[in-house]
């Protein structure tokens, strides 16, 4: 009755203030009413339980509320356990950062054990760009994140290894040498003279030394690669080639953890040049000196042993090992992560091998509310094994399989078809190698003024020591031959420095539909090279070349060096979204640099981004279709301050060769004098781009990105008058136009509790060209090897800055007809050329051939290029395959190596000399041991009167379009298995064991000969791997 009573009273009370100006408030009473009452007459429950992750892992920290009742939520314990009294009818939210909430109804029983998973969308939600964080849902550039997982499915020395066909735009060309780094190119090349190399920034700090050997990739959390100018121009005149953002791991929040892993795998050699052996070597070596002028050099045959030097130079496997530990957690306000690590891998040839250790440590601390520090560091200490002349490429000239290695007597047998050879001897007389040291150091002070503003302080460290040893021994081949006792040797030491300051004020808010940001950064860097060498001649190999007091004193070298440089930048950015629909962001850097001539210290580079999320207009809210789109677009400038030290000064250079002076008794240096440009700058991109993000069907995800990159004041160097008193000045003068498209389109075929399929694949076209040389200039010859090997290199207006000039071939001569109707156009080859010989088209009809009558066969940087992934998961089973491949350029295997190596035009190569195609093709009348197709392919007017490649020992043959162009390859890079053995494990000790087995570049085809598949490079073996794994944490 009394309640009755009360209810009756709380009715009139109600209706009084519908009916008064304070209606509002009687919705507010009737609430709190109903939430009164049921208190009265519902129960309460107690309920425990514990929170997992999908490993099975204890979280601490989830955050458990009743939706009844937000006031009384509680947080799980160190053991992941929850208890929590809460009323009948009611459920439980269980929240965690990174993970998908998930909400359970109370009922009878009292116990709830509750499994988390990842939420990926939330884990991708941040992603790291120049100078802090964003939203992945407000970027408006084009950009690509790789997170730890991915990274370290690629069981290699290098993370950036890892990017090969995991990103549209993104190239990466990799050398076969043991500690060798991998070249990366982002959306192609821009530049003749200038670096081309991607700007690489580590936990913040801007690197001037971009090796990422240096890097463990177990310490990597995510690497982010911007590639649009929205997202680079943060970098100013660092960012034209794009960035490479890479975070290392933290320690987790609410955890100590020890994690380790242990890989030991078997690399064994892989895509050998089969060669011929036997008759048919006989009987090519026979008939190709006969071609040539010469004698047979088997006229009665051959019965003895044949040898092969390929298999017996090139080891059958190498072992590769790959060891880690990592301690991480949280105590009170400090999180910590510390990791070592150590990677060894042997070499397929003797004298090579890397061996790296690495220690890595972050460290966070929060003094309270509104101050913070923190410190990560990197040291590692690496030694790589070279060879600095390769021994491979040789084999294909000179080791005939009629030749063995050693004499009866066990000393070497010194092998002379032309040159001296036996790279057995080489191997053994050889030591060279290269011990680099180095410490990246960054700490940073960050002072909270408010929940929405702060200042941050970054102060980094990066210096590198290098220090190198190469002795050559008398006892080589040569020095056999030649009965020398004296042996060669260098050392050679550098030391690289970077010290960097970025002072950093951020805003940040959000107020109803609205959020906003503001950072501004001033920042200073410099960068100091040293280097210092000496080499000479020794006497003693046993002593090798470590005293240089022992040294033949006239034959000792010195050489030094030393250059800074120093940059200074304002940078401000702001970023606006309105409604999660509209977003902008517009950034502008002024960089100076003392690299600039003297009237053009300063640059500007602006850049601004939109983007419009149409999938959160109401025409596409709760679209089952379109579930996800984003329309963007971005315009901005970068610029390349690669242009090299002191280029814009005059200078006194030593003259080339020998110009000294001399009375007849003393010499004095000759010195000339280069001429300055004050108003030598910066290379500039203007780069506009526009793409899309789309998800169908809350399952099918692709990206999509237009660009055109307009780079401009290119650096070459141009001749000038000669009454000026000199010959040529540095200056800004070309343009060079990069525009492509890229696509990249992923899919979850399948999925349920206990199966998950997904299928993804990127594609990227890319087209480079010149649009503008110096004065009027259409065509511009750098280097002309069409004497030699066939193969230039020209600049010409319409055509790649890294083009591959070459002849056009028009086939074999087969017949005299056809040799007299070719030599009555081209009178100057009579003599030169002969039945089975190649033609070429004489493009300006002057009756020779020359340089002007090459054309571009292709880029060395391919056209298109492609990535496939595929993923299979069936409960604690995982399968990951990755593939790359492309096509559509052109190569310059075969080329000079003197000339070429170390130029942008030898990407991915140590040597560019391929005697394999010389002899296949005859190249300058070579002579040696054709592969196998090769010598299928060789034209004979009997046995062979179909065949396409210029017949045994051809005549006035040089590499063209047929030998060069169109080349294509597709490695299947990686396929992993893994199985989490965790849930079969009874213990409280172990948190996670998970099993893998790798198989690296077990697949592999390429329309070209070459052990690398990628570029045909024959100067170090190409390696296939399986790699087995653990990895446990405790």
């Amino acid at each position: 009755m009394k309640m009755l009573k009360t209810n009756a009273m709380i009715g009139v009370a109600t209706a009084a203030l519908s009916l008064s100006p304070l209606a509002g408030m009687a919705a507010d009473v009737q609430a709190a009413v109903a939430s009164i009452m049921p208190q009265q007459q519902t129960k309460s429950m107690h309920v425990r339980g514990i929170v997992r992750d999908a490993q099975g892992e204890p979280l601490i920290g989830v955050s458990v509320v009743p939706s009844d009742d937000q006031k009384q939520g509680v947080i799980t314990n160190m053991d992941g356990q929850y208890d929590i009294v809460v009323k009948g009818n009611t459920t439980l939210r269980f929240s965690y950062v990174g993970f998908a909430t998930q909400t359970v109804k109370v009922v009878p029983g009292g116990k709830f054990d509750i499994k988390l998973v990842e939420d990926n969308d939330m884990m991708d939600e941040v992603v790291v760009v120049g100078y802090g964080t964003m939203k992945k849902s407000d970027l408006t550039g084009s950009t690509t994140s790789l997170r730890n997982e991915a990274i370290t499915s690629v069981m290699a020395a290098n993370p950036i290894e890892s990017l090969q066909g995991k990103s549209s735009g993104v190239a990466v060309f990799t050398n076969n040498q043991p500690g060798e780094a991998p070249t990366l190119r982002i959306r192609g090349s821009a530049s003749i003279n200038a670096g081309t190399d991607p700007l690489y920034v580590v936990d913040g700090f801007a690197l001037t030394d971009g090796n990422m050997n240096d890097i463990n990739p177990a310490d990597i959390e995510s690497m982010e690669i911007l590639k649009d100018a929205s997202a680079t121009a943060i970098y100013g005149s660092r960012g034209a080639n794009g960035v490479v953002m890479i975070t290392t791991k933290k320690g987790s929040k609410g955890k100590h953890n020890i994690t380790a892993h242990a890989n030991l795998g078997v690399q064994m050699r892989s895509r050998l040049i089969e060669t011929i052996s036997g008759q048919e070597f006989i009987d090519y070596i026979n008939k190709a000196n006969v071609a040539q002028g010469g004698t047979a050099p088997f006229p009665n045959g051959y019965n003895g042993p044949f040898y092969d030097w390929q298999k017996g130079l090139i080891n059958s496997s190498a072992l590769t090992q790959d060891y880690g530990v990592t301690l991480d957690g949280m105590s009170g306000e400090t999180r910590y992560m510390f990791s070592a690590g150590y990677y060894d891998q042997d070499g397929l040839l003797d004298p090579q091998g890397y061996e790296k250790f690495t220690a890595h440590t972050n460290l966070d601390h929060k003094f309270n509310k509104w101050f913070s520090l923190g410190a990560n560091m990197q040291f590692t200490s690496s030694r790589q094994n070279i060879m600095t002349d390769p021994v491979t490429n040789d084999v294909f000239r000179s080791g005939w399989p009629t030749d063995l290695p050693k004499n009866d007597d066990g000393s070497w047998n010194i092998i002379q078809h032309g040159e001296v050879f036996n790279p057995f001897a080489d191997m053994a007389a050889t030591s060279d190698n290269i011990k680099n040291l180095r410490f990246i150091g960054n700490f940073y002070a960050q002072v909270d003024f408010s929940k929405h503003f702060n200042y941050k302080l970054n102060i980094g460290y990066d210096t590198k020591t290098t220090n190198q040893y190469r002795f050559l021994g008398s006892q080589t081949a040569k020095g056999i031959q030649s009965n020398s006792t004296t042996g060669s040797g260098l050392h050679k030491w550098a030391r690289q420095e970077s010290r960097l300051m970025d002072n950093i004020l951020t805003y940040s808010n959000q107020w109803g539909d609205h959020r906003m940001s503001l950072t501004g950064v001033y920042s200073w860097q410099d960068y100091k090279y040293r280097y210092s060498q000496m080499s000479g001649n020794f006497s003693n190999d046993a002593l090798g070349a470590w005293n240089f007091a022992s040294a033949d004193q006239a034959s000792i070298k010195v050489a030094s060096d030393i250059y800074s440089n120093k940059l200074i930048s304002w940078t401000a950015r702001g970023t606006y979204a309105y409604k999660d629909r509209y977003m902008l962001t517009a950034t502008i850097r002024f960089d100076g640099s003392s690299r600039f001539g003297s009237d053009s210290k300063w640059g500007t580079f602006p850049s601004v981004g939109l983007a419009w999320r149409a999938s959160e207009e109401d025409f596409l809210k709760g679209n089952k279709v379109i579930t996800d789109l984003k329309i963007r677009g971005s315009y901005g400038v970068t610029g390349n301050q690669e242009i090299g030290n002191y280029q814009s000064l005059a200078q006194l250079a030593s003259a080339p060769g020998d110009a000294n002076y001399s009375d007849g008794v003393n010499s004095v240096v000759g010195f000339y004098e280069k001429v300055g440009n004050s108003k030598l700058k910066w290379e500039s991109t203007n780069q506009f781009d526009a793409g899309f993000d789309l998800t169908l069907f809350d399952r099918v995800y692709l990206n999509f990105d237009y660009y055109n990159r307009q780079t401009k004041d290119l650096l070459y160097t141009v001749p000038i008058p000669s009454t000026s008193g000199y010959s040529s000045v540095l200056s800004n003068v070309g343009k060079v136009s990069n525009h492509g498209i890229e696509l990249t389109a992923s899919a979850d075929v399948y999925k349920d509790k206990d199966w998950k399929v997904t299928i993804g694949g990127n594609f990227t076209y890319n087209t480079n060209k010149i649009k503008k040389l110096y004065d009027g200039a259409d065509r511009i010859t750098v280097y002309d090897g069409t004497a030699s090997t066939g193969l230039a290199r020209v600049l010409e207006v319409g055509q790649p800055v890294n083009g591959v000039y070459a002849y056009h071939s028009l086939g074999i001569i087969r017949t005299q007809e056809q040799l007299d109707e070719y030599l009555t156009k081209m009178p100057g080859l009579k003599g030169l050329v002969g039945i089975g010989s190649e033609m070429y088209e004489d493009l300006n009809d002057d009756g020779r051939l020359s340089i002007d009558d090459t054309k571009c066969i292709g880029s060395v940087e391919p056209k298109y290029f492609y990535g496939v992934n595929l993923g299979v998961q069936y409960k604690d089973f995982k399968l990951q395959v990755y593939g790359q491949g492309a096509w559509k350029y052109a190569s310059m295997a075969g080329a000079e190596d003197y000339y070429n190596n170390g130029s942008k035009w030898s990407i991915g190569y140590q040597n560019t000399g391929n005697y394999s195609m010389w002899v296949d093709n005859s190249i300058k009348n070579q002579l040696g041991i054709p592969s196998k197709d090769g010598y299928h392919d060789m034209f004979d007017p009997v046995t062979n009167p179909n065949g396409c490649a210029p017949s045994a020992g051809a005549k006035g043959v040089v590499l063209s379009d047929r030998t060069n162009a169109d080349w294509s390859y597709f490695i299947l890079k990686n396929i992993q298995m893994s199985y989490d053995f965790t849930k079969l494990i009874k213990t409280d000790y172990i948190k996670s064991l998970v099993f893998n087995v790798n198989f690296q570049n077990f697949v592999t085809s390429a329309n070209h000969t070459g052990y690398n598949p990628e570029n045909g490079d024959v100067s170090n073996p190409y390696g296939k791997t399986i790699m087995f794994g653990v990895n446990i944490k405790f």
